[in-house]
């Protein structure tokens, strides 16, 4: 704050009037303060919630700034559009030369296969990656840091508010004789108001009003000041803790935007971890179909070897080519659907999509929870923020409700107020108060509640607002009981089919075995029903991994148990934390 005097300044007919106005200078409410009090608010919230980890820090560098008077633009009122006509688009066809199966192959080969010195993504790089650049972590972090900003809004409301208004206009009146008296006035209102805790406001203000004749005839000039003190406060509407509602609820908010963002970042740390596991399936999966593509030539080859011997009929070897076709068209759609995945895993994660990558094929490899459905149902019960929120919402809506009541009353108001001037016989009293001359005025105002039409439509909207969502919480509470059941039982699940796919594998390879070890009993359709077995059996054991990994992630979330690291990564509890994995092995 800075003290500013102005003045009229004295001249052959000018006195000075010693008019003293108190302004703010721009900066008291300053960005750098509200980029201060923004981060300690989300500091606070976190901690109250109980994990910093998951602290976002406001940096305003990172936003564009705005221009307080926007540039006029061409496009500004009609943006450019391009859709040009159907006449004007340039799309060629493409001729039936070098269209036979080798070449397409090829092609299409070139567009999926991904060069081998791109830079190799681990899982952890991934989720470092995307706390800084994934639109969706970006977004519900900024989402927390909106709420943070709306609690500042609404704090600031029940601090101090300053304000400083100085105007200046010039009077002419006539006179008898049609002459015109001229004169400068300068008013200036310096003042502050506070909201009382309990409903209600206070003030203070120093008005001060400066006079000067500019017609030649006359010379005179005039200098006064006032302070006016004053309250209003409300007696039955609006008084008490419904004074406070907002700024209650402001707070509230911000701890439920905590929660929320703490959340969000599990749930996104195990929807990444489901993407990533997915891509290396989808590289198993890849590497498993060019065995069968091998495997089914070794087949075709040994076929059109029998049928040139005599020792079995043509239309085996065309069998055993026309599943090698097969094997080489999955394996092309594999390769494709692989690659628009990792597009997909780059651009939720914020990296470009142009940008070529390797995924590394470290799996995550988590011991598996020693869990029963009754103790699931009570951790998520007990430690899932979302139903933390939903249950103390029911209280925001009780309160609400409250308000709405109180709202249906009449209004009582206590107003005083005090006026403390100068002295009145001085034509320049400068600041010079008189306490003595202290005008004090107190008085009860009560208005009939004769029209709460609007009011009672509101307060019977909040009961059902109330019972709506106490039917939410109820209906929350055990959709979480029956998620964390199911979460039990697909650890469960997945353990059963891992145990069931590693004996699939096993058997499909003991029967390639004993068709190799008698390759002249066995046919065609023998040999390529057992390479496709044997594909399958690998996919399915690939994928019976992956389930369980995820299944196990799913536990932990689904019961408020998963905790994520300032940097993104996994922290185990203390009874899984280095135990070793009991994933049964296999290929």
């Amino acid at each position: 704050m800075a003290v500013q005097t102005l003045s009229l300044f004295h001249s052959r007919r000018f006195v000075v009037a010693g008019l003293v106005t108190l302004t703010p200078l721009a900066g008291c409410g300053s960005l750098a303060t509200v980029d201060r009090d923004t981060n300690a608010a989300l500091h606070r919230s976190a901690e109250h919630v109980g994990d910093l980890a998951s602290l976002p820090r406001y940096d305003p560098a990172r936003y564009t700034e705005g221009q307080a008077f926007p540039k006029a633009t061409p496009n500004l009122e009609s943006p450019t559009t391009v859709n040009p006509p159907l006449e004007a688009l340039d799309v060629q066809s493409r001729s039936a030369a070098g269209s036979t199966a080798e070449e397409v192959i090829a092609r299409f080969n070139a567009m999926v296969e991904i060069g081998g010195d791109a830079p190799v993504l681990t899982f952890e790089n991934a989720l470092a990656y995307a706390q800084q650049n994934a639109p969706e972590y970006l977004t519900a972090e900024e989402t927390y840091i909106i709420t943070a900003l709306q609690l500042l809004i609404e704090e600031h409301r029940w601090g101090p508010n300053f304000f400083n208004e100085t105007s200046a206009f010039i009077s002419a009146d006539a006179d008898n004789t049609g002459r015109y008296n001229t004169a400068l006035n300068l008013l200036n209102d310096f003042g502050v108001t506070q909201r009382l805790p309990y409903g209600g406001q206070v003030s203070a203000r120093v008005l001060v009003e400066a006079t000067e004749q500019l017609d030649d005839a006359f010379d005179g000039e005039s200098q006064s000041a006032s302070i006016l003190l004053g309250a209003n406060i409300p007696l039955l509407r609006g008084a008490g803790l419904t004074a406070r509602e907002p700024l209650i609820q402001s707070r509230r908010n911000l701890i439920y935007a905590a929660r929320e963002f703490q959340t969000f970042r599990r749930s996104f740390y195990v929807d990444l971890a489901r993407n990533y596991l997915q891509l290396i399936f989808q590289q198993q999966q890849i590497d498993n179909a060019e065995r069968q593509v091998r495997s089914s030539r070794e087949v075709e080859d040994l076929t059109v070897a029998l049928v040139d011997s005599g020792r079995t009929e043509p239309f085996q070897a065309d069998l055993a080519r026309q599943n090698t076709l097969f094997a080489i068209d999955r394996l092309a759609q594999l390769k494709e659907n692989y690659r628009l995945a990792v597009d997909t895993f780059k651009l939720r994660i914020g990296m470009d999509t142009t940008a070529s990558i390797t995924i590394d094929r470290t799996a995550i490899d988590l011991p598996i929870p020693a869990a029963t459905l009754d103790e699931a149902v009570r951790l998520a019960l007990e430690f899932r923020l979302d139903l933390q929120t939903e249950a103390d919402q029911v209280d925001d809506f009780e309160r609400k409700l409250n308000v709405a009541k109180n709202d249906l009353q009449g209004d009582l108001n206590l107003a005083l107020n005090a006026d403390i001037p100068t002295d009145s016989d001085k034509v320049r009293s400068g600041l010079q108060f008189r306490p003595r001359s202290t005008d004090f005025v107190a008085g009860v105002t009560y208005s009939m509640p004769l029209d709460r039409t609007a009011e009672e439509s509101i307060y019977r909207q909040s009961k059902i607002q109330l019972e709506r969502q106490r039917r939410s919480y109820r209906t929350t509470r055990d959709s979480v009981a029956i998620q964390a059941r199911q979460a039990v039982r697909s650890i469960e699940t997945a353990q059963f089919s891992l145990v069931i796919s590693a004996r699939n594998v096993e058997a499909s390879e003991n029967r390639e075995n004993a068709i190799d070890a008698a390759p002249d009993r066995a046919t065609a359709r023998d040999r390529t029903e057992a390479v496709n077995n044997l594909n399958s059996a690998q996919d399915s054991l690939q994928q019976a991994k992956r389930d369980l990994q995820i299944a196990i992630l799913s536990y932990l979330e689904t019961t408020g148990q998963l905790r994520v690291t300032p940097g993104g990564n996994l922290a185990l509890p203390p009874g899984l934390a280095g135990a070793p994995s009991n994933a049964p092995a296999g290929p």
